[in-house]
């Protein structure tokens, strides 16, 4: 009796053991992670030179002696989420500091809007409006990715960039002056960041200020 319930005891053992060995054969695999081409070159220490130039509204530029040094001051935590803290002089706010991350292949910034994206050139991130009355629209702003990997030539050097721009459309009002379609537009390059950028402009105003890269440090 002793020997039969040993015997069926082995038998069980080892069809438990068959059961187990199979079922971790047939596991799958981890999917590997995916991971998305850098543009945004964000690490403290990395920094950009530009050269500043203005542009007529014929498309002529001519530098103005004017270097903007931009670069990674340090990294923060906002709502639980590590942000850059990125300082590019802003000629019309004053305050050249922001705040970006990389979230998959999008850049972000502090306030949940998209910045850039080295793949999606199809959606329209951002669409806003300026009112001079309840009633009167002033602009319309629309924000997307335009260029993928366009060869541009800058002091550095040419880059395949790609290039995330907001038009603005202005209403007809009869005072005239420059107010007209205008845009801006940030080219950046794998792994080195923002090549070249048209800077906010001043409606009234006929020219429009942009920043060639001259040199860089990636770390």
């Amino acid at each position: 009796m002793k020997q039969a319930i040993l015997y069926v005891a082995l038998i069980s053992a080892f069809f438990l053991s068959f059961c187990k060995k199979h079922k971790e054969e047939v596991a799958p695999e981890e999917m590997p992670a995916i991971t998305y081409n850098n543009y945004s070159a964000l690490k403290v220490g990395n920094y950009w030179i530009y050269d500043v130039y203005e542009v007529d509204s014929l498309g002529n530029a001519t530098p103005v002696n004017v270097y903007d040094s931009c670069y990674v001051q340090k990294d923060t935590l906002i709502n639980n989420r590590t942000y850059f803290k990125v300082y590019r002089p802003n000629y019309a706010q004053g305050n050249g500091f922001l705040y970006v991350r990389d979230s998959l292949h999008y850049i972000v910034d502090a306030s949940g809007m998209i910045v850039f994206s080295s793949l999606d050139f199809s959606t329209t991130f951002n669409t806003f409006y300026l009112l001079m009355q309840p009633n009167d629209t002033f602009y319309v702003a629309v924000s997307k990715m335009e260029h993928k990997d366009k060869l541009i030539s800058m002091p550095a050097g040419s880059f395949n960039a790609s290039d995330f721009k907001t038009a603005y459309t202005f209403a007809d009002f009869p005072q005239g002056g420059y107010m007209k379609n205008r845009s801006t537009v940030t080219y950046y390059a794998r792994g080195i960041g923002v090549v070249y950028e048209t800077l906010t402009f001043f409606t009234a105003y006929p020219f429009q200020k942009e920043r060639r890269l001259v040199r860089y440090h990636i770390g």
